[in-house]
């Protein structure tokens, strides 16, 4: 395939990654790197949950009795306590696992969306240029009408045509007017839609055109693969949590106590005495000996894992075929582009043959004007093809990891 060039500045990095983000509008870039932040904070705190936290408490009180004879009392009290889970059969590697998917998952997604924000900028950059060339084509077009009704207007007083054939003349000329009028809204509407996503213009921006991609490299570094596989992974680990919590524990229990009680509450608060404080240490075994729905909880969360293992070969398959019918397009699109480039030699033979003929005064001038106008027309067609071909590449590009 011969290399299509648009010349708008290069996108010499990668689309999905933050230095492409730099095409944004500051709020929108602004929000996709806090996004990212939360997923990292995210994973920071899941990745470690299965650490037990120290939790500090601390007391006064009094206590009147209702019976005058006896004296008030006062009290105080505070601890230290630590409890942390030592074995789980599996279950706290498991928990990382867990935190390890799904961050995968949510940076999987981070950069998906990075990408569909910029394949949203690059079609728009697409439609803009294609919309450009088409703004020139009509043009050249409505110049031929312009020529066609002439000519008809010659013919019709000459009295070689009728005023239906005029007629028809007028109305291409019109529908030809229309058609640059439309493309003009059109190409308005599309640098509107151009600036919600960048404060970039689209002359400031170029794009190159893509590598071809091998299948492999599509499925290996698939967006939405990548997504499901780390679905699976996942729902394996949550499954491996579930289980666990049918197996032995062993957990650890620290505590330091400290307590005084006194009738003065200016003594209480004075008193310091060793004797009042304790500590204590534990290990503690459990396990459940029976749960009616164990059994059941358990296949639920294994046939979700299978589920998922089934949708994500189901997804691959649907990927393959839709990398061959985008190929199938691209193949369409080249052979497309054969014909145009005969057709354009053929314009040149025939220009040619036409200049030396109307030199002679053999032919009008109208008929050399209406052929290099439709040779135009042609290399306009040529152009607007390698953006349809581009297009299609874009469908398989911004799908795959940079």
């Amino acid at each position: 395939m011969r290399k299509l060039f648009i010349f708008l500045l290069t996108f010499t990095y990668l689309f999905a990654n933050e230095d492409g983000l730099k095409l944004l509008k500051d709020d929108k870039k602004e929000y996709r790197k806090l996004d990212k932040e939360s997923i990292l904070k995210k994973y920071d705190y899941s990745k470690n949950s299965w650490i037990g936290t120290i939790n500090l408490d601390a007391s006064v009180s009094t206590t009147h009795p209702f019976d005058k004879s006896k004296d008030d009392n006062y009290s105080k009290q505070a601890s230290i306590g630590f409890t942390q889970s030592l074995f789980e059969s599996g279950g706290i590697w498991s928990k990382i696992d867990n935190a390890k998917s799904t961050f995968d998952y949510d940076l999987l997604s981070w950069e998906n969306e990075n990408s569909e924000l910029l394949l949203s900028i690059y079609s728009t950059l697409l439609e803009i240029k294609k919309l450009k060339y088409q703004q020139f084509q009509n043009r050249i077009k409505y110049e031929n009408k312009d020529i066609e009704l002439i000519i008809k207007k010659i013919q019709y007083e000459a009295g070689k045509s009728d005023i239906i054939e005029l007629n028809n003349a007028v109305m291409s000329k019109n529908i030809a007017y229309r058609d640059v009028i439309s493309v003009e809204n059109s190409l308005k509407q599309k640098e509107l839609e151009l600036a919600k996503y960048t404060d970039l213009k689209y002359e400031n921006i170029e794009i190159l055109d893509f590598k071809p991609i091998s299948k492999e490299d599509f499925l290996e570094k698939n967006f939405s693969l990548l997504k499901e596989d780390a679905r699976v992974a996942i729902l394996n680990s949550s499954y491996k949590i579930d289980r666990s919590k049918y197996l032995p524990k062993l957990t650890l229990n620290a505590n330091a106590r400290y307590s005084n009680t006194k009738d003065d509450f200016n003594n209480m608060l004075s008193d310091t005495r060793k004797e009042d404080s304790q500590s204590t240490a534990s290990l503690n075994f459990s396990m459940p000996l029976f749960d009616y729905n164990m059994s059941s909880k358990l296949q639920e969360s294994k046939i979700e894992v299978l589920k998922q293992q089934t949708y994500l070969n189901d997804l691959k398959s649907d990927m393959e075929s839709d990398f061959e019918q985008i190929l199938t397009k691209i193949d369409t699109y080249e052979k497309i582009s054969k014909s145009i480039d005969d057709n354009i030699k053929l314009y040149e033979d025939l220009i040619k043959a036409n200049r030396v003929s109307n030199q002679a005064g053999m032919t009008a001038s109208y008929d050399l004007e209406i052929l290099e106008n439709s040779k135009k027309i042609n290399e306009y067609d040529l152009l607007i093809n390698d953006i349809n071909i581009l297009q299609e590449y874009s469908k398989l590009y911004f799908k795959i990891r940079g």
